[in-house]
C-alpha cells in the first residue's frame, strides 16, 4: 500500500539514500559538463531542465539519451569526455537540498545506519559526500564501478545491507527516481520516493514506491 505524507512513517533501521536528486542538486553541475562536451563534439546541447530526464542510469545512459539516435556512434567519446570534464567541477553548484541535512543529522540521531548508493561512479560520489557532510555522517557511500551492476541491479544495495548488518527488508531505499524504487524491489527493501528531486511523484506511483514523501521533514 503505499502512502503519502503527512501520515508519520515507520522508522527503518538503515536508510540507503540516492545522491544525485535526492540528498544533492547537482542538476546544473551535470547539465553543463554534458552540454560542454557535446559543443566540443558540434552537437546540439539540452536545456538544463531536460536534464532532469536524462539523468538517473549513469553516464553511459545519460550521454545515450543526451546524443539521440542521429549519432550512436559518439556516445562512447561523449561518456568518456563528460566522465573526464565533469570530475573537475563537481561541486561548482552542487549542494544538499534544504532540510536534508538537518534529515540526516535527525536519522543519526535516532540510531538509524546511514548510507549513499549513487549511480554516479564510485569516486565522484565519495568526493561529493566527504565534502558536503561531516566525516561519520554516513556508514558507507557508494558510487558503482562495474558496469552492469548500476542499478537498478541489487548487487550494491545488497552489500550495503550486508556492511551495515540490517536485512533488506528493514532497510529503505530513498529516491527520486523509479530507478530506485525498482532497485529496492529487487533487493527485498523498502523504496521510498521523494518529490524534491528530478522526477514527479506521478513517476514514483508509476515505479510503485512505498512511501511517497513531500518534503525532509515527512521523512524522519
Amino acid at each position: 500500500m503505499r502512502k503519502s505524507t503527512p501520515e508519520p512513517l515507520p522508522r527503518p533501521r538503515a536508510c540507503v539514500f540516492d545522491l544525485d536528486g535526492t540528498l544533492v542538486d547537482s542538476l546544473q553541475d551535470i547539465a553543463e559538463a554534458v552540454n560542454h562536451c557535446l559543443e566540443l563534439l558540434s552537437l546540439p546541447t539540452h536545456p538544463v531542465a531536460e536534464y532532469r530526464y536524462l539523468v538517473g542510469e549513469g553516464i553511459p545512459m545519460l550521454c545515450e539519451r543526451a546524443i539521440g539516435r542521429t549519432h550512436a556512434h559518439l556516445v562512447l567519446r561523449l561518456a568518456e569526455l563528460a566522465r573526464t570534464f565533469y570530475r573537475t567541477r563537481l561541486l561548482v553548484h552542487t549542494r544538499p537540498y534544504p532540510g536534508v541535512p538537518e534529515l540526516v543529522l535527525r536519522l543519526r540521531q535516532q540510531g538509524v545506519r546511514l548510507a549513499v548508493l549513487s549511480n554516479k561512479p564510485h569516486e565522484a560520489t565519495v568526493r561529493i559526500v566527504e565534502a558536503l557532510w561531516p566525516p561519520g555522517t554516513f556508514d558507507c557511500a557508494w558510487g558503482y564501478v562495474e558496469e552492469e551492476y548500476r542499478k537498478p541491479s541489487p548487487h550494491y544495495l545488497l552489500r550495503i545491507c550486508t556492511a551495515l548488518g540490517v536485512p533488506p527488508g528493514e532497510t529503505w531505499l530513498v529516491g527520486d527516481t523509479p530507478t530506485d524504487i525498482e532497485t529496492a524491489r529487487a533487493a527485498g527493501a523498502v523504496g521510498v520516493g521523494i518529490t524534491w528531486g528530478f522526477r514527479t511523484r506521478a513517476d514514483l506511483e508509476a515505479g510503485g514506491a512505498r512511501y511517497i514523501v513531500d518534503r525532509p521533514e515527512d521523512l524522519g
